[in-house]
């Protein structure tokens, strides 16, 4: 030690400072990440950048000027034939887009994607903390740290990726059921309710509130639907009937059942076995014990105080059994990969990882038309991932293992 060296102490960081100094480092990242993902979006700004925020706003704006909201056809260099797919009230709901400037309208719709990922992943953070026997401490620096970690693993993944890149409604929609158990006890389901009159697909919800004898919630998010449809039966008679007795049944206008795009359990079966009612048939059977499997899974964790991945298991489950789940659409899983990153044990880490790293895998979610024999498989795993979240259920334990 020289003499300059002399009378200086070390200096010791503490476990709380090195907490505080892991939040800062894993925010900033985050947000950096955030600013690249938005960057590289832009420089590859073209045809088809947020298309299908394009589609609401054009078909709304369409319907306005006293258009059939479900016969315009959004222009694209490479697709062609796609239209509004939602409900009328989702239409309702998303009409400010025909108010401000395009432009401005990308840029809000955005930043409110960002802003609901940090949403719920602050959300599965808090809820872990909450529950107890997970990796978060109860500190302000803990829960930002996991919350940081937790919205990498999500925003890169290529549900969160897909659904950023065309502009989609699904992570609102999505957001609206995993907020609604937060509310006031009196008040839940009424975000269910909203979320499955702009998107069908929480209806699944109901049945899980029955199951567990949630009866309120169960009414009050039927009421909500009921409510939001009828009252907008009323204010757009036309485009209302024309969705509930037409466009409703025309797959079609959704896309193509055997897609390698389309992850649901149907889509899987459509592509592996031949077409007609065997397919049919089989899928029905599958998806009902599916379902079987998932409201067991949610009633025991909510019987258990796991309230949050009750939810995330009937999520889940609305991906399996949904005719048609885009890549979006798993955003559901993409939850639950952040809500095992928080449970402790090696268990729950080893499935993050698998499941993290079946969302990472980008090339399994494309558009192919002949799939080499390695690319085939490759596809259909994202499809089965669903069978993963269900199987091992929100809190992964071993068969026989004790809590």
């Amino acid at each position: 030690m020289t003499s300059d060296d002399e009378g200086v102490l070390p200096v010791e960081v503490t476990p709380n400072q090195r907490v505080r100094i892991l939040a800062v480092a894993a925010t900033v990242i985050a947000c950096a990440a955030a600013v690249i993902l938005l960057l590289a979006m832009s420089s590859a700004a073209g045809p088809g950048l947020l298309g299908d925020l394009e589609i609401y706003r054009g078909a709304i704006s369409y319907a306005v000027g006293g258009g059939d909201l479900y016969e315009w056809v959004y222009q694209h260099p490479t697709v062609h034939g796609l239209g509004f797919t939602y409900p009328p009230f989702a239409a309702l709901v998303m009409s400010w887009l025909v108010i401000v400037p395009l432009f401005v309208a990308k840029v809000i719709w955005t930043a409110m994607t960002f802003a609901l990922a940090a949403a719920g992943c602050w959300l599965l953070v808090s809820r872990a903390v909450a529950a107890g026997g997970s990796r978060p401490q109860p500190s302000m620096a803990s829960r930002v740290l996991w919350t940081a970690l937790a919205s990498l693993l999500f925003i890169f993944g290529y549900p969160f990726l897909h659904n950023l890149a065309v502009g989609q409604a699904s992570l609102f929609v999505i957001g609206l059921a995993l907020f609604d158990h937060r509310l006031p006890r009196r008040w839940q389901g009424v975000l269910v309710g909203l979320a499955s009159a702009i998107k069908l697909t929480p209806l699944i919800f109901i049945p899980y509130y029955l199951i567990t004898r949630q009866w309120r919630q169960a009414a009050t998010s039927a009421g909500v639907f009921v409510a939001a449809s009828g009252i907008t039966y009323l204010l757009f008679p036309t485009a209302s009937t024309s969705y509930w007795f037409d466009k409703l049944w025309q797959t079609g206008r959704v896309g193509r059942t055997d897609s390698t795009v389309n992850k649901s359990l149907l889509g899987f079966l459509s592509r592996v076995l031949p077409d007609g009612a065997a397919t049919t048939i089989t899928w029905l059977l599958l998806a009902a014990a599916v379902a079987v499997l998932a409201y067991w899974r949610a009633r025991r964790a909510l019987a258990a105080g796991d309230e949050l991945g009750a939810v995330l298991l009937v999520g889940a489950l609305s991906v399996a059994v949904s005719p048609i789940s885009w890549p979006h659409h798993e955003l559901w899983l993409a939850l639950m990969a952040c809500w095992w990153l928080l449970q402790r044990g090696w268990l729950p880490a080893v499935l993050t990882v698998v499941l993290g790293a079946i969302l990472f895998a980008y090339p399994w979610y494309g558009d192919y038309l002949v799939l080499s024999p390695a690319l085939a498989i490759g596809v259909e795993i994202p499809a089965l991932a669903v069978l993963l979240v269900l199987g091992f259920g929100s809190r992964p334990r071993l068969v026989g293992a004790r809590r």
